[in-house]
């Protein structure tokens, strides 16, 4: 049974995977930390989803994969970002420069 919210926007789900960074060698550097995604969605996403919705699934709320990707070499402070944008449902779409892909999975309630 879909659950149902008092907002009725769809819903995202991102696991907060986890990155690993390790620094070897120079007991100075920090020897391992793990730091939680900070989501960013564009809003080329929202508007792919919009059609999306519209056009193709419209009352289907079978789960989607979608592929975000993330950035980890931002200034020290700084969250690892996690992006999605409008290629966020071509899973075949190019992953940006000095960025990793990151799969996941659009819950969408109607």
């Amino acid at each position: 049974m879909p659950c149902k919210h008092k907002d009725q926007r769809p819903r995202i789900l991102i696991s907060t995977r986890l990155v690993r960074t390790v620094a070897m060698g120079d007991p100075g550097l920090a020897k391992l930390q793990f730091a939680p995604f900070n989501s960013a969605l564009d809003v080329g996403f929202w508007h792919e989803l919009t059609q999306k919705k519209l056009n193709e699934y419209r009352l289907d709320e079978a789960p989607k994969d979608i592929k975000g990707y993330y950035y980890n070499g931002d200034s020290a402070g700084l969250p690892t970002r996690l992006t999605l944008e409008f290629s966020a449902f071509d899973m075949s779409a190019s992953t940006p420069a000095h960025c990793c892909p990151a799969m996941g999975t659009l819950h969408n309630t109607n």
